[in-house]
C-alpha cells in the first residue's frame, strides 16, 4: 500500500530499487529536466522518463511534478532523494573500500580563491573522513577559466559563479546564493574618497562587472586602484586602507568589514554558486565529491 505523501518509504521498497534508477533520479534533480539528466547518465530522455515511471510505480507515489519545461520534486520525491543519496553513497563507499584499498585515486576539484577560503576546509574535512585514500587536487582560478577546464576535461568538479542577481532568497539554479559587499578596513576612509579607489578582478570577472555597474547607476566616480586575479591581491589594498573591493560576504576574513548603502556605497547584489562536473570524470568519485559539497551547502544559512 502506498505511503502517505512526505512519509518515509518502506525499507523493503528501498532495498529493491535499482541503483540506476536512483542515479537517474539524482541526475534529473541536479539538472532540472529529463533532458539534462539524460546527458549526465548517458541515456535518452525517453529512457529517463520510463525509469522515473518505474521508480514511481515501485515507491507507490508520484516523484516529480512538471513546472513549465522543468520538473520539480513532490514532497514524496524530496524524501526519496534523501534516501537515494544515502543509499548510493554507502554503495559507492563500499565499492571503493573493497576494490581500492591499496590504490590511491584522485579527484580534480576547482574553485575560486574566495570559495576555497570560505568553503574548502569544511568540504575537505568531510570528504577525507569518508574517503581517506582519495587524493584531491585543488585548482583555484577564475570561474570562467574553471568552466573552460571542466568542458575540456581538465577538472572533474568545479564550484563556479553562475550568475549575478539583485534578489535575495534561495538559489534559482545553483546550490547556494551569496551576497557581494564592499570589503573595507574597519577604520579606513577609502570609501569616502572620490573617485572611489576599488580593487577588482580582471575584466572577465562577474563581480567586477556587478560592482562597476552599481557604481555607474549610483553616479559614483571610481578608479581602479588594483586589478588582480587572486583574492589575496584584491584584499591587500583593502587591508592597507587604499581601496575597497567587491567580495563575497561569506569570504570576508576577520579584520575586514563590509560596507553598503548606509555607508554611501551602492548595493552590489547577489550571485549564485553552481556545481559543475565533467562528463569525462569518474562517476564513482565525482558523485562522492558532489554529494559532500551538496550536503555542506545544505547546512549553510543564506546570507
Amino acid at each position: 500500500m502506498p505511503t502517505d505523501v512526505g512519509s518515509k518509504p518502506d525499507s523493503a521498497v528501498l532495498l529493491g530499487l535499482d541503483s540506476s534508477l536512483l542515479r537517474s533520479l539524482i541526475a534529473v534533480v541536479e539538472t532540472g529536466s529529463f533532458v539534462g539528466g539524460a546527458r549526465i547518465v548517458h541515456r535518452t530522455p525517453s529512457a529517463i522518463s520510463m525509469q522515473m515511471k518505474r521508480l514511481e510505480a515501485q515507491v507507490g507515489q508520484p516523484v516529480f511534478a512538471h513546472q513549465g519545461r522543468s520538473v520539480v520534486l513532490t514532497p514524496a520525491g524530496e524524501v526519496l532523494l534523501t534516501y537515494a543519496r544515502r543509499v548510493l553513497g554507502i554503495a559507492d563507499e563500499a565499492i571503493m573500500r573493497f576494490n581500492r584499498q591499496s590504490q590511491k585515486s584522485t579527484v580534480r576539484l576547482g574553485m575560486t580563491d574566495e570559495y576555497a577560503i570560505a568553503f574548502l576546509p569544511s568540504v575537505l574535512a568531510s570528504f577525507a573522513a569518508a574517503h581517506p585514500l582519495v587524493e584531491i587536487q585543488v585548482t583555484c582560478r577564475l570561474s570562467t577559466v574553471l568552466s573552460d577546464m571542466i568542458d575540456d576535461g581538465e577538472l572533474d568538479v568545479a564550484l563556479v559563479t553562475a550568475n549575478s542577481t539583485g534578489r535575495a532568497g534561495p538559489p534559482a539554479g545553483g546550490i547556494f546564493r551569496d551576497r557581494l559587499v564592499w570589503a573595507a578596513a574597519p577604520q579606513g576612509t577609502a570609501h569616502l574618497r572620490r573617485p572611489l579607489p576599488i580593487a577588482v578582478g580582471p575584466p572577465s570577472c562577474m563581480w567586477r562587472k556587478a560592482a562597476v555597474d552599481a557604481l555607474d547607476a549610483a553616479g559614483i566616480s571610481y578608479r581602479l586602484a588594483c586589478t588582480s586575479e587572486n583574492y589575496a591581491g584584491q584584499l591587500a589594498p583593502v587591508l592597507a586602507e587604499l581601496a575597497v573591493a567587491p567580495l563575497p560576504c561569506s569570504a570576508l576574513p576577520s579584520g575586514v568589514t563590509s560596507l553598503g548603502p548606509e555607508d554611501g556605497l551602492p548595493a552590489v547584489g547577489y550571485f549564485e554558486i553552481a556545481l559543475r562536473r565533467s562528463h569525462q570524470a569518474s562517476d564513482e568519485l565525482t558523485r562522492a565529491v558532489i554529494d559532500h559539497v551538496g550536503a555542506y551547502f545544505q547546512t549553510r544559512l543564506p546570507v
